[in-house]
């Protein structure tokens, strides 16, 4: 009765609220609601991360976004509209520049996320990239690729220590089409560059960068690169059935 009596509240006052509004805003009003009553497709697949009330309230604003935008999602509003998922439904979240969790992007419950966003045309569904994993100016250091190894043991690995999971959210589609994909990176894939050795990296380039592929029961699991032009490691070509998808929507694009 209670839920009901809110709705009720809620919806007078919104009649109140629209009473005041201009005709254009009517009209930016209009679009959001078309966008809510045409639907979209979604599947919510794992509820260890989003349970069932974060995941609508995300899903909403997902289509509120797409109400007059065809640009994905970046990185800032990912993180904005999961913050306010999880602080709707009775969470305690806060986006986090707290240098002690140096990484993390988002804290839910005392938990610390770190949070990717990858948005690209002709994205390749079936590989992942990481543009950005950490901020390396160690990379300048590297005078050889024998010091490549230890260098990325110490740094990835404790880098990694910093946050409990990963996330990522996949952008692609077409014209008509937007799809996003919400995958969880495992921490334990990517700390396998701790069995890299000097032979498995190139030599240094002309900025000082090199990479390697580390690999998994024989097969390539992705390529860890050493950016020495931007100082940065960035992962690439990780395989996508390494990385559990959690729930994936699929909406129209604005006309």
């Amino acid at each position: 009765m209670s839920n009901q009596s809110d709705s009720q509240r809620n919806l007078e006052t919104l009649i109140l609220a629209l009473k005041k509004l201009t005709p254009i805003q009517i009209e930016v009003l209009r679009s959001i609601v078309g966008k809510f009553a045409e639907g979209q497709e979604h599947e919510h697949l794992l509820t260890d991360f989003l349970d069932s009330s974060a995941f609508e309230y995300f899903s909403t604003r997902l289509a509120a976004h797409h109400a007059s935008s065809a640009v994905p999602l970046k990185k800032e509003n990912f993180e904005h509209i999961l913050e306010q998922s999880f602080l709707r439904t009775g969470h305690h979240a806060k986006r986090t520049e707290d240098m002690t969790h140096r990484g993390a992007d988002l804290e839910v419950d005392g938990h610390f996320h770190s949070l990717k966003t990858e948005a690209a045309k002709g994205l390749n569904t079936k590989s992942i990239t990481i543009s950005k994993l950490m901020e390396a100016r160690w990379i300048r250091d590297l005078e050889s690729r024998a010091d490549a190894p230890d260098q990325v043991r110490q740094r990835v690995l404790s880098h990694l220590k910093e946050y409990e999971r990963i996330f990522i959210l996949r952008s692609y589609g077409d014209e008509q089409k937007v799809r996003y994909d919400l995958r969880e990176i495992p921490k334990d894939v990517l700390a396998m560059v701790e069995h890299l050795t000097v032979d498995d990296f190139k030599e240094l380039s002309a900025a000082g960068g090199t990479g390697a592929n580390v690999m998994l029961n024989g097969r390539k699991a992705f390529r860890i690169v050493l950016d020495g032009s931007v100082e940065k490691v960035t992962i690439s070509g990780l395989d996508v059935e390494l990385c559990p998808l959690h729930a994936w929507w699929e909406l129209n694009r604005p006309g």
